[in-house]
């Protein structure tokens, strides 16, 4: 017998609000470690990885709690690796890390007032690692990492994509194709950023860029590798903070990027034939402004974003 969309839709949230009573009535149980799981979850990302695995070790019962202290374990131990390893980057290291730093503020605030409002956030890919570290840290009961956690699947009427969304998917495809093409571009062919001349019916070629330019090369092959990652993001997420708090980021990693170019300003503008010193100041203020503007739109982000936690 085929359903109408009113009918799916009502079975949909019959199936929605059983769950929720369902996980109403499991967070008034108490695990091995004597905490209500609602507030054992909230001090498992409230510590972050530490506190999740203290968790994970010493909550052997409750398969609600040891999933958010694996995701705790995954997310905010996968940010502290990464912010290690940024750290070796020439230059702009330690920006990217305080990058970094910034995006693992943001996803501990979004996680502790979820956990504080008994909301329990699903990371996207996270989850799936976490559950996969569950299935290894407890090899006698597979398939019970993710079966005390609710899950609701809504009917295909509602996940039709919007135009905004579709708008977001074809921004982001776009970005990474353009992202690929400068990756590219700075890597193999920077020597054609130079001044062209003709001498005796023949094309001279005087480079503009210095030795310099391969210094600051690693941080904007960090910056660009990142972003395209972030960009990733938002083509699979639908989740409207996550998109948003890759945009911060996004938009930190280019900051940082544009500012070490500032920096180390690997260019010699002395081939023109007009002032260098007017070049150069016209080129300064230029990526001066550029890094300006988007360290603003980070900052408007940001506080858009925190804003939308709130109030959610």
């Amino acid at each position: 017998m085929t359903l109408t969309p009113d009918e799916r839709y009502r079975i949909y949230e019959e199936e929605k609000a059983r769950l929720e009573e369902e996980e109403k009535a499991k967070q008034g149980e108490g695990g091995v470690v004597g905490l209500t799981p609602n507030l054992a979850v909230l001090l498992c990302y409230m510590g972050m990885w530490v506190a999740g695995i203290i968790f994970l070790v010493f909550e052997q019962k409750n398969k609600f709690i040891r999933f958010h202290a694996a995701q705790s374990i995954v997310a905010f131990g996968a940010l502290m690796l990464l912010s290690i390893l940024v750290r070796f980057v020439p230059i702009a290291g330690s920006f990217f890390a305080v990058a970094i730093g910034l995006l693992t503020f943001i996803l501990w605030l979004v996680l502790v007032v979820k956990a504080y409002r008994g909301e329990f956030y699903h990371l996207p890919v996270i989850a799936e690692l976490a559950e996969a570290l569950l299935s290894i840290v407890s090899p006698k009961v597979p398939g019970d990492a993710s079966k005390d956690i609710p899950r609701v699947v809504a009917p295909k009427e509602t996940t039709k994509p919007s135009h905004s969304r579709t708008l977001d998917i074809l921004g982001a495809v776009s970005a990474i194709i353009f992202c690929f093409a400068v990756f590219i571009f700075i890597n193999f062919f920077h020597e054609y950023i130079a001044y062209y001349s003709q001498v005796n019916s023949a094309w001279d070629r005087q480079p503009l860029v210095t030795s310099a330019w391969h210094t600051w090369l690693p941080v904007a092959d960090v910056a660009i590798i990142l972003s395209i990652v972030g960009y990733v993001i938002i083509i699979f997420n639908d989740q409207r903070l996550v998109r948003e708090m890759v945009r911060v980021i996004l938009d930190v990693f280019t900051a940082i990027a544009l500012g070490a170019l500032l920096s180390i300003f690997p260019f010699d503008f002395y081939p023109l034939p007009v002032s260098e010193a007017l070049i150069v100041l016209l080129v300064r203020m230029s990526l001066g402004i550029t890094v300006t503007i988007i360290a603003v739109s980070a900052m408007v982000r940001l506080v858009r974003l925190v804003v939308a936690i709130v109030r959610s």
